[in-house]
């Protein structure tokens, strides 16, 4: 089979382990008043859990079996112990429901084999037996895992999203509320209701549960085609041999970061950083149900798509060359593998570069940036750090850009807070101009504005009660209309404004394994990036040191001052560069956002196609001193006088240089100072970097190299960035409507 990008790339051989959850929810109860929330009764969670074997004995059980490694002790002695720990607590009954669940899958599945061998397999579920006492030590390790979080988190820490860390498991749990038919408000983690929350212990949180809770250990196709109203769009990802591209997980095999550190970095409290523990690929996969595919008001040829041969004919109007449109003829037809095939096309669109959470909430992997908050390492939010909705506040879309398995391609999201419409809380893919009414090619305009539903909305659809979202290496999500792509649609109208990359978004690895966004704690502020760690990235020498600063204070007297808080720092006698975000065909700004410190050093730039790097100017001085804030013709916005600050902005922009985004708002030191946005920030700044034409099917890359003089190891000159903009002129050189300061 043919994969995307012709890279080749090891298919991991997953675990026939199969852990699907059987959620069967028997009540419901009405959401605790605070002083029921917060019980404490001295004790440890172990204590607690033995103390109601009323309740817990089954789980109990399960935890004494769970050893944690050869010479370590049981599950239950590690929750004996003072720490911090998060406990998804299963009822006896919820035990005996999911084993019996368990093993009445294996059961039927060996009957079928049995009696057709050719035809069926047996699934391995974990459990062969019914009684708890037959339960595998291994099985009880994965079960014990999927409900323990090495932190403890309350329910109103969490609010609506993912819990900030993993499970001992690696696998994100998310927690939601709904409200039954009574008016009650129901807490559940990945859809199993709470009956109990916020147990306080010595070492933690209890959370009891009516289920357990079973993450799949299928690959994304897999957990796909395991649900039948998606059987069409299932099929054509095996078709195109989309399936294989999807169902990678280890990007490096051989790769263990667990227990290296990096150099020491000087300047952030001399410490050593750790390297990302995994290096594992994840996706998102966006998804039309069959019934969205039947409904001819649904798409742009008012067709019913129930077949392949149907939706191939549906993508040959948008991705193919049609060389008889009444014969439905059109080139590479029925060639489902052929990346040229109208089908594979726009299967490929639907793949987004990397695991994606519906919010990132306090811990990493939104789709936005929204609701996070940097917490301190026993749980508590962490004042005067980061906070997105204190620092991006809601008047401002939130949104991002990714790249999708359809080469040279990118999609947007957004969560368009500015509209008043039914789309102003929805989660947007490829969001319209003027808010959301403009569209530019005829058929689009049921093809843009695509919502992204979360799963509490997908279970609502009929024969999707049971839809599980998590594979092992990607999320699943629903979409209310077709997904597809145009680039005259995406230049002119969806991508045709001032595009912002915070600069780790560039790299789908930091995500998928946990680094971008991951709240800062009292141990570690930096995470080393080593060499060969991301496709996009390249180290040019050995004496290039990346790290990712985490999301950290965000003042404008004094602090520090990023967009989503975080930035990469560089030391070393650096040099390496990265490819830039792909757009569509046309001519481009291109700015660096960075902040000044004296810490920094002098970078030359470099631009152009991969192995035609060109020298981008004069180097760039990141020094934090009076002499380059005059050299950039920084000034002071007047706040009575706009139309001087207008002129100002353009004397600045004729020396190459950019204030920072009025978009993102900082904090001050002083309680009694307001907040204000970047622009007020004496050390956040952007550089234009030049004009470029950047043309489709090509790869552009961004050289950084270290060329400050006097350097040593005491003090060495650091490399700071913040963000990359990549504008079309079109924008910047509108007279009738110029770009705003945001």
């Amino acid at each position: 089979m043919k994969k995307p990008f012709g890279i080749k790339m090891k298919v991991l051989a997953f675990s026939a382990l199969a852990l699907m959850a059987s959620n069967t929810f028997t009540s419901c109860t009405d959401e605790p008043d605070e002083e029921s929330r917060f019980t404490f009764k001295g004790e440890l969670i172990a204590d607690h859990l033995k103390n109601n074997p009323d309740k817990y004995s089954n789980f109990c059980k399960i935890l004494e079996q769970a050893k944690i490694g050869k010479k370590a002790g049981s599950m239950l002695t590690t929750l004996s112990t003072y720490g911090s720990y998060t406990c998804f607590a299963p009822t006896n009954e919820a035990v005996e429901r999911y084993i019996q669940a368990k093993y009445n899958e294996y059961k039927a599945s060996v009957d079928s084999f049995n009696a057709n061998p050719e035809e069926y397999r047996i699934k391995h579920t974990g459990i062969t037996s019914p009684r708890l006492e037959d339960l595998s030590d291994s099985m009880a390790a994965v079960i014990a895992k999927n409900h323990i979080i090495e932190q403890g988190f309350m329910t109103s820490e969490v609010g609506n999203g993912a819990f900030p860390k993993k499970t001992m498991n690696r696998r994100s749990v998310m927690l939601g509320w709904s409200t039954d038919k009574q008016g009650y408000s129901i807490a559940t983690v990945d859809g199993v209701e709470m009956l109990e929350q916020n147990i306080k212990t010595e070492n933690g949180y209890i959370h009891c549960i009516n289920g357990a809770l079973t993450p799949s250990d299928q690959p994304t196709p897999s957990l796909l085609a395991s649900q039948s109203e998606f059987s069409l769009f299932s099929e054509a990802l095996t078709k195109t041999g989309l399936d294989e591209y999807l169902s990678l997980y280890e990007t490096h095999p051989d790769y263990d970061g667990i227990g290296q550190y990096g150099p020491p970095f000087k300047t952030q409290n001399k410490q050593e950083p750790p390297y990302p523990e995994t290096n594992n690929q994840g996706f998102t996969l966006l998804v039309e149900t069959d019934d969205l595919l039947a409904d001819p008001s649904k798409n742009s040829l008012g067709i019913s798509i129930q077949s392949l041969e149907d939706l191939e004919w549906f993508a040959a109007n948008w991705y193919g060359n049609i060389t008889d449109k009444n014969e439905k003829k059109f080139d590479y037809k029925g060639d489902y593998s052929n990346p040229n095939n109208p089908l594979y096309k726009f299967v490929a669109y639907h793949i987004i570069d990397r695991k994606l959470l519906y919010k990132s909430g306090k811990g990493p992997g939104g789709f936005i940036m929204e609701g996070y908050q940097t917490i301190s390492q026993e749980g508590e939010i962490d004042k005067g750090k980061f906070d997105s909705e204190e620092n991006m506040p809601t008047n401002f879309d939130r949104y991002d850009y990714f790249e999708t398995a359809l080469p040279y391609t990118s999609i947007k999201i957004t969560k368009p807070y500015t509209n008043n419409g039914e789309l102003k809380n929805a989660l947007v893919a490829n969001y319209a101009q003027e808010m959301g009414t403009r569209c530019v090619v005829s058929g689009m305009e049921l093809h843009t504005n695509v919502v992204i539903e979360d799963a509490s909305t997908t279970t609502q659809r009929p024969g999707l009660e049971d839809f599980e979202q998590q594979a092992v290496n990607g999320m699943i999500y629903t979409i209310d209309k077709i997904l597809v792509y145009n680039e005259v649609e995406m230049a002119g109208n969806v991508l045709d404004e001032r595009m912002r990359w915070d600069i780790f978004s560039l790299f789908p690895e930091l995500t998928n394994n946990d680094v971008r966004w991951t709240p800062e704690d009292a141990t570690y502020t930096l995470t080393f990036i080593p060499e060969d760690y991301s496709t996009r990235l390249r180290h040019n020498n050995t004496d290039t040191h990346i790290y990712y600063l985490r999301p950290h204070n965000a003042m404008y007297d004094g602090g520090y001052a990023n967009y989503q808080g975080d930035e990469m720092l560089v030391t070393g006698k650096y040099d390496f560069q990265y490819r830039i975000p792909y757009v569509p065909q046309g001519s481009y700004e291109i700015r660096f956002g960075f902040s000044a410190s004296d810490a920094r050093g002098v970078a030359q730039f470099y631009f152009g196609e991969e192995g035609k790097l060109q020298i981008c100017g004069i180097p760039l001085d990141m020094r934090n001193s009076e002499a380059n804030l005059a050299f950039m013709g920084w000034f002071d916005d007047d706040e009575e006088n706009e139309e001087e600050n207008r002129k100002d902005d353009k004397a600045m922009r004729n020396r190459g240089f950019m204030k920072a985004p009025a978009s993102i708002w900082l904090g001050s030191y002083e309680a009694s100072k307001p907040a204000k946005s970047m622009r007020y920030a004496k050390r956040a700044f952007r550089r234009i970097i030049g004009t470029y034409e950047l043309k489709n099917g090509k790869n552009y890359w961004l050289r950084f190299k270290d060329v400050t003089e006097g350097g040593t190891d005491d003090k060495p000159n650091e490399f700071n960035q913040d963000y990359l903009e990549i504008v079309p002129l079109g924008i910047i050189n509108n007279l009738s409507k110029p770009e705003d300061i945001y």
